[in-house]
C-alpha cells in the first residue's frame, strides 16, 4: 500500500449536500488544512442517483443555504434531483469547494490510531485529527423481518427503484409512509394492474407540495410553529375539518390519511408527508390502503395484513422502509449510529469534536438542508477553536434533556425513527449554542418588514445569518428582503387563534400562582 502519511486537520467523508456545506464552513473559518473525499465523480451524493420522478418536498426557498440565494423568483418552486445537485455544485463553486474535493475516492476503511484517525483509500492512506461523516444514511436497506419469507414474490427496495416500467399490469404492494413510498405507490398504481400500501399506523403527517399556485412550506413559520405543542390537538383537528371542507376526493383522501395518526398532538407528534402522490393514487387510481403485513403465504402469493385484508395474487413487493444507520467502513464501536445518544444528534460525547455526523437530525417539518447547515456552522467554531464543547457531564446532560423532549412529542415516531427531531426546537436550539438566534424583538421594532418575513415567511436558515458567530448581516437582509410571506390563510389564522388561548391560558395560570 502506499502510504502519503498526509496529516489533516479534519477529513470530511461525503460530498452530498451535508458534505459540502460542511467543508465550505471550515474553509470559512480559517481551517483550510482539510479534504472531502466523495468516491463518486461529482457532487450529489444519493441525491443524484434518485428514483427518476424524484422532486424535492421543501421549497427552494426552503431547502436553499443561509448566504447563497440561487435566483430570484424560485418562491414556489420544488427543485428536482438535478436542479438540487446544480445548485449545490454553484454554491461550491462560489465559495472555493471545489479544490478541496478529491472526487473518485472511496473510504475503505477507518482506525483509531492514537488520537489520529487512520483512513484507508485503497492503495492509499491519510490521517487525520477530525472526521466528518456526510454520508447520509441511505446506504444499507431496512427490510421487516416477514421479508425473509419471500420466495415466490418478487421483492426490491425503493433504493433501488427509478420508474415503474416493470410493473405495468401487475399487483404490487408498496411497503412504507414517507415521501418516498407516497411517490412510488402513485408511479405504480397508475400502471399496475392493483396497487396497495401498506402503512404499519399512517403516512405521517399528509400535506401538498403546494396549495394552489403557492408552496405550502411557506406556511412552516414561526406565527404558529414556535406555539406550544400542547396545542397539536386543536390543530390537528382544524386542519382535517378543513380538507373535508372542500369536498374533493383527494383532499377527503388526505384527510383519511391524516386521520389514522393515533397520537393527540397530531402534526406535531409526526414528521410530514409533503406530497398528496398517496391521496392521489387512492382517489384517482383505486390503490388501497391496508395495514402491517402479519402474514406471508408465499406459496400462493398471499399477504395478509393486521386489519384482516387478504392480498391475493401479489406479484411484486416494493418497500420503502428506511435504512439501517451503518456507516461500514467505521471501527466497529462506532459503525452503528444512534443518533438520540450523541450531542445535538452530531457529536460523539467521549470522542468529542474528533469525530461528527452531519445529516442524522431528520425534522418532522421543515428542511434537513438548514439542520445540516446548523450543524456545519458549530462543528466549524469547534474546528477553529471559537468555540468550545460543554463538558462530558453537560454534554450527557443535554443528551438526556434533548431525548425525553423528543420522545414525549413523537412518542412511539421518536423510538422507531432515531433521527427524528422537531426543526424549530432543533434550529433555535443549535442557535443558542453558538449565539445565533434570531432578534425578533429587535427586528419588530428597527425592522417591521423583516419581522414580518422571519415571523411569517418560511423559517429557513438565513434568519440565523443576522448576528452572532458567522453573522452576515448584509447579505441576510438582502436574501430575507426577496422571501415570500404566507398569505393570511388558515394555516395563519389557526396561529392567531391559538396565540389568544395561550395568552390567555397564561393569564390564567399566573392568576392560579398569585392566589397560591
Amino acid at each position: 500500500m502506499k502510504a502519503s502519511n498526509k496529516l489533516y486537520d479534519c477529513v470530511v467523508v461525503g460530498a452530498g449536500p451535508g458534505g459540502v456545506v460542511a467543508t465550505k464552513e471550515l474553509i470559512e473559518n480559517g481551517v483550510d488544512n482539510i479534504v472531502c473525499l466523495e468516491k463518486s465523480d461529482s457532487i450529489g451524493g444519493v441525491f443524484a442517483k434518485g428514483y427518476d420522478s424524484l422532486l424535492l418536498t421543501s421549497s427552494a426557498t426552503f431547502s436553499m443555504f443561509s448566504d447563497f440565494l440561487n435566483k430570484p423568483g424560485e418562491d414556489n418552486h420544488f427543485w428536482s434531483k438535478e436542479e438540487a445537485v446544480e445548485y449545490w455544485q454553484k454554491y461550491a463553486s462560489h465559495f472555493g469547494v471545489n479544490g478541496f474535493i478529491r472526487f473518485n475516492t472511496e473510504v475503505t476503511n477507518v482506525d483509531r490510531d492514537g488520537d489520529l484517525w487512520r483512513i484507508d483509500l485503497g492503495d492509499d492512506h491519510i490521517f487525520s485529527r477530525r472526521i466528518i461523516l456526510a454520508t447520509g444514511n441511505n446506504s444499507i436497506e431496512s427490510y421487516p423481518d416477514w421479508s425473509e419469507k419471500l420466495k415466490e414474490i418478487q421483492f426490491s427496495h425503493s433504493k433501488h427503484y427509478k420508474n415503474a416500467e416493470s410493473f405495468v399490469g401487475k399487483r404490487v404492494l408498496v411497503v412504507g409512509g414517507g415521501e418516498s413510498a407516497s411517490d412510488i405507490a402513485l408511479d405504480i398504481s397508475r400502471v399496475a394492474d392493483q396497487c396497495w400500501i401498506s402503512l404499519r399506523e399512517s403516512a405521517g403527517w399528509v400535506v401538498p407540495r403546494k396549495r394552489g399556485e403557492y408552496a405550502t412550506d411557506i406556511s412552516t413559520h414561526r406565527g404558529i410553529w414556535d406555539l406550544p405543542r400542547q396545542y397539536g390537538t386543536y390543530f390537528t383537528r382544524r386542519s382535517i375539518e378543513i380538507e373535508k371542507e372542500k369536498n374533493d376526493p383527494l383532499y377527503d383522501a388526505v384527510a383519511m390519511l391524516n386521520s389514522k395518526i393515533p397520537d393527540p398532538k397530531g402534526i406535531w407528534s409526526t414528521y410530514g408527508t409533503k406530497t398528496t402522490a398517496l391521496a392521489e393514487a387512492i382517489a384517482y387510481h383505486n390503490c388501497k390502503v391496508v395495514g402491517e403485513i402479519v402474514n406471508v403465504a408465499d406459496e400462493d402469493r398471499r399477504l395478509e395484513s393486521a386489519d384482516r385484508i387478504s392480498l391475493e395474487n401479489v406479484d411484486a413487493v416494493v418497500f420503502s422502509t428506511g435504512y439501517v444507520n451503518i456507516t461500514p467502513f467505521m471501527p466497529e464501536q462506532y459503525r452503528q449510529c444512534d443518533p438520540r445518544t450523541l450531542y445535538k444528534h452530531m457529536i460523539h460525547p467521549e470522542l468529542g469534536d474528533s469525530l461528527c455526523w452531519i445529516g442524522v437530525a431528520r425534522p418532522g417539518f421543515g428542511s434537513q438542508f438548514p439542520i445540516m447547515e446548523m450543524q456545519s456552522r458549530y462543528f466549524a467554531l469547534l474546528c477553529s477553536k471559537q468555540a468550545e464543547l460543554p463538558n462530558h457531564e453537560m454534554m450527557h446532560k443535554s443528551i438526556n434533556e434533548d431525548h425525553d423532549k423528543n420522545i414525549e412529542q413523537f412518542g412511539k415516531n421518536a423510538q422507531r425513527i432515531r433521527s427524528l427531531v422537531d426543526y424549530f426546537r432543533y434550529m433555535d436550539g443549535m442557535a443558542e449554542v453558538i449565539g445565533c438566534k434570531p432578534p425578533l424583538k429587535e427586528y419588530f421594532v428597527r425592522y417591521p418588514l423583516l419581522w414580518l418575513t422571519m415571523m411569517y415567511g418560511p423559517a429557513q436558515a438565513t434568519q440565523y445569518r443576522l448576528v452572532g458567530p458567522g453573522s452576515k448581516k448584509k447579505i441576510a437582509h438582502r436574501i430575507l428582503r426577496q422571501l415570500p410571506v404566507s398569505k393570511f390563510n388558515n394555516v395563519v389564522k389557526m396561529g392567531l387563534r391559538m396565540r389568544v388561548a395561550h395568552a390567555l391560558d397564561s393569564v390564567n395560570l399566573y392568576a392560579q400562582r398569585k392566589l397560591l
